[in-house]
């Protein structure tokens, strides 16, 4: 995590050298030569990755975070106390001079104590022979062969709950397809994808369909010479006269081995693409029906194997949990009934990982079987310590710049759903994100997506569910995973998170982030200046110190109310994430907070018009009881503003709104209700103008949304909660919109006659449709209306006829009935749909 310390401060150092140049008056030249002696740090971090288990080489690494944290502190003090000085009257001004003046030399004295500390680290690391490259990864190889180790130890035939996975697997490895293909085991690292692999291996049923087997191991150290020697050790009685053999003439002998044969083949934990394109040329397709099965952490593998279908392995339920650790620890006799709900807690620690539970189910075995000494081993968990180290492999696989980000969901408590679009807005603040090419027009937002896919893809992050268009909408982390980021960002003082049970001991460390799960004993929270984003998981009611917090770049606590205005909010001119509750008024002074992009303001009960002033906004949302402030003078240009969302009762929010332009706006949420029925469709002037607009979502009750230019032509996304009667003409504007994909109509009331038509040939692109709580009896759909529709959501249903048409619909893929009277449910299963469409019925209720 050096690394990206020092990564992200020279990140931080060159914008500001570019960007606020006035700011660094006076220090200048000494932040640039600092620049320069930490990128020479940062060369060496990146050419001496690994062995950091290494002692010395782990204080090393310690002391060159600590001095970038060091440098951090000390030129965003002084960049605050210039803005602060910059902020001052001019009688002010020339009464702290002095003050300024001071305080450019104690900077400058202060950057040369760094410039000193780090030319000690370079000289004590050539004094214990402390090189580049130096670091190889031996550490990662005995994690590596620990995890080989403990794998052998968890047998398929003590495994549980494996019987339906491995039955489906085995179907699909008897498919009659006579082509080679790849079939898949997905799952995070102990889940058992080996010893299901091994199962099916040694199933009887798969020997006889397969009369040549092999089982070839992979790993993230790949050696390939290594690997086809154990498949050929598998394919033939002797192995010794290939021994000297080169990789190509080893990979020739397997390709020979199996031709014209009809084989199985183990790839058992393959973590890279171009390991797949080095090994596949030994396996020949000769139209015999044979299988490659493939076990690996990073679902990515998938699509590079081919693979159609590949299996997500999931963690074990509790009783499959305790049938193994009963299996390992009384082999075969039954657990005494005075331990059996101690020894069920135990487990319970073990989040459904069966390599956890096998590690555990061997210390216990070995221990007397008491109440007493139970007792002793559930307080102790080191056990789960090795299973983390066999985790971490993932995480340290991971590229560097993804390591932090995936250390941030520690700040989330356990089993937390996290909302996706918030955290990687975190992760933006923090600085973690960067453009692979600073000249692309990308937004960092997608960039932070790709990370994200690419962490669920490696088995480290789960879906918990997704969005219309398929993207990641709320994630969570396997608990033993989140205990990993929060022990790994804690060694780091990346971060640490407070509890009930440490809560009086966080006075004492320096952790520059700070997370806080648990009741606050006091009225007030002094954080301390090193503390760079804290966040808050309760609801509480205290006063938060933010003269002490000036420094912070993210301040998270929508748990956290404020009965008066936060005074010094001024202070914080390097925030770039806020999200507050107030019960009061937004303050003017929101103003000063140049940096903000992130902001969410909740129950505020008026906004002030200098909101409109932060031009470096990505994201804001307000929800406000009172009036939305009108922007006030010439026109307003939010250059980088791609998120609005207004939640408030204000009726002529879009006249407000007119003074202010959105040329990146990617989002827009407006959400109120007018005091009148009717209003006419200029209520929505400015819209159109905004052309990068892709998700348009409204509440209201406008009755004239019929004019086809009332919407801007590149919405891909529409939600309506519309209170008037749908008529055809309305429909025909919606269906007129050349890009829209996805269509969430609400609260749909229908016109006298209880029909809706969709004229023919519109909705060309829609391929959600979502209806919900509709009182329409009937839908009539015009020839070649909705070609492309695959998904077809219908919840709290109240139709008395059967909507046939749409159903009929040969495009369709999915259909959810979500909260539907049970008659309407039994009328489309009797229906029945096209082979190719699913039917899921989700009842919530």
């Amino acid at each position: 995590m050096a690394d990206s310390v020092v990564s992200l401060l020279l990140e931080n150092l060159s914008r500001l050298l570019n960007d606020e140049i006035k700011l660094l008056s006076g220090v200048e030249e000494k932040v640039n030569s600092l620049c320069n002696e930490l990128k020479f740090i940062d060369i060496f971090l990146k050419s001496s990755e690994g062995k950091r288990s290494d002692e010395v080489v782990k204080e090393v690494v310690s002391q060159i975070r600590d001095v970038a944290y060091k440098a951090e502190d000390v030129v965003d003090t002084y960049v605050a106390n210039i803005a602060k000085h910059k902020r001052r009257n001019m009688l002010s001004k020339l009464f702290h001079f002095k003050e300024r003046f001071m305080v450019s030399h104690e900077v400058n004295a202060e950057i040369d104590k760094i410039k000193s500390r780090i030319d000690d680290i370079y000289r004590n690391r050539e004094r214990y022979s402390i090189g580049r490259g130096e670091f190889q990864s031996q550490e990662v190889d005995a994690i590596a062969e620990s995890f080989r180790e403990k794998r052998r130890d968890v047998e398929e035939q003590d495994i549980v709950g494996l019987v339906h996975d491995s039955n489906v697997i085995i179907q699909q490895l008897k498919e009659s397809d006579l082509c080679l293909k790849v079939v898949s085991i997905i799952g995070m690292g102990g889940l058992g994808k080996t010893t299901l692999a091994r199962k099916i291996y040694n199933n009887n049923q798969v020997k006889k369909l397969f009369p040549c087997c092999a089982w070839g191991y992979l790993s993230n150290d790949y050696r390939p010479k290594e690997f086809f020697l154990s498949l050929l050790k598998c394919l033939r009685s002797s192995t010794s006269d290939c021994e000297n053999l080169s990789e190509v003439d080893l990979k020739k002998k397997v390709a020979d081995e199996l031709m014209e044969k009809k084989y199985l083949i183990v790839l058992d934990d393959i973590w890279k693409p171009k390991v797949w394109d080095d090994v596949k040329g030994a396996f020949p397709d000769d139209k015999t029906g044979s299988r490659i099965l493939i076990t690996s952490r990073i679902n990515e593998m998938t699509h590079f194997t081919g693979t159609t279908s590949p299996y997500y392995l999931p963690v074990q339920n509790k009783d499959e949990s305790w049938e193994l650790f009963c299996k390992k620890v009384f082999r075969g006799e039954q657990c005494p009934s005075n331990l059996e709900s101690l020894g069920r807690s135990i487990v319970e620690t073990c989040k459904g990982l069966p390599l956890a539970i096998v590690v555990l189910a061997g210390l216990v075995a070995k221990k007397e079987k008491s109440q007493r000494e139970w007792k002793r081993i559930k307080d102790v968990s080191w056990h789960l310590t090795k299973v983390k180290d066999i985790l971490k492999l993932s995480y340290d696989n991971l590229p560097p710049e993804s390591k932090p980000c995936f250390l941030y969901f520690g700040i989330y408590p356990e089993d937390f759903e996290i909302r996706v679009r918030e955290v990687i807005q975190l992760w933006i603040a923090e600085g973690f994100i960067k453009r692979e090419n600073q000249k692309t027009s990308e937004e960092l937002e997608d960039v932070g997506d790709r990370y994200l896919d690419d962490m669920v893809d490696r088995s480290l992050v789960q879906v918990a569910k997704r969005r219309s268009d398929g993207g990641v909408k709320t994630c969570r982390i396997h608990d033993l995973l989140h205990d990993l980021c929060v022990s790994e960002g804690r060694s780091d003082k990346f971060l640490e998170v407070c509890t009930e049970s440490n809560i009086n001991t966080i006075s004492c460390i320096n952790p520059r982030r700070l997370s806080f799960h648990c009741q606050l004993p006091c009225d007030m929270i002094y954080v301390k200046p090193c503390t760079r984003s804290m966040f808050f998981f309760l609801e509480t009611n205290i006063a938060l110190d933010l003269k002490s917090f000036e420094l912070a770049r993210v301040l998270h606590s929508a748990t956290l109310e404020y009965s008066s205005q936060p005074n010094n909010l001024k202070l914080m001119i390097h925030l770039r994430y806020l999200k507050m509750s107030f019960d009061g008024n937004l303050p003017a002074s929101i103003s000063c907070l140049w940096n903000l992009e992130t902001l969410y303001v909740h129950y505020a009960r008026n906004i002030c018009s200098e909101i409109w002033k932060l031009k470096r906004l990505r994201h804001l949302h307000l929800h406000v009881d009172g009036k939305v402030p009108k922007a006030t003078g010439e026109r307003v240009i939010m250059e980088n503003l791609q998120t609005l969302s207004l939640y408030h009762n204000d009726k002529i929010v879009i006249l407000k709104l007119q003074n202010v332009m959105f040329p990146r706006l990617r989002k827009l949420t407006l959400n109120y209700y007018a005091d009148e029925v009717c209003y006419p469709s200029k209520e929505l002037p400015g819209l159109p103008s905004l052309t990068n607009l892709q998700s348009l979502n409204i509440t209201s009750e406008f009755a004239q949304l019929t004019n086809p230019n009332v919407f801007p032509s590149n919405l891909t996304k529409l939600i309506l909660k519309i209170l008037f009667p749908v008529d055809r003409l309305f429909m025909y504007t919606l269906g007129a919109l050349p890009n829209l994909q996805i269509l969430k109509l609400i609260e749909v009331v229908p016109p006298r006659m209880s029909k809706i038509y969709i004229d023919s040939e519109s909705f060309l692109q829609l391929q959600v449709f979502h209806i919900k709580r509709s009182t329409i009896h009937r839908w009539e759909l015009g020839e070649d209306a909705m070609p492309k529709l695959r998904h077809l959501v219908i919840e709290r249903h109240y139709w008395s006829e059967y909507p046939k048409q749409l159903l009929s619909l040969s495009s369709l893929r999915e259909v959810r009935l979500v909260d539907c009277p049970y008659s309407f449910v039994q009328r489309v299963e009797d229906w029945g749909l096209n082979k190719d469409c699913k039917l899921k019925i989700d009842d919530r209720k």
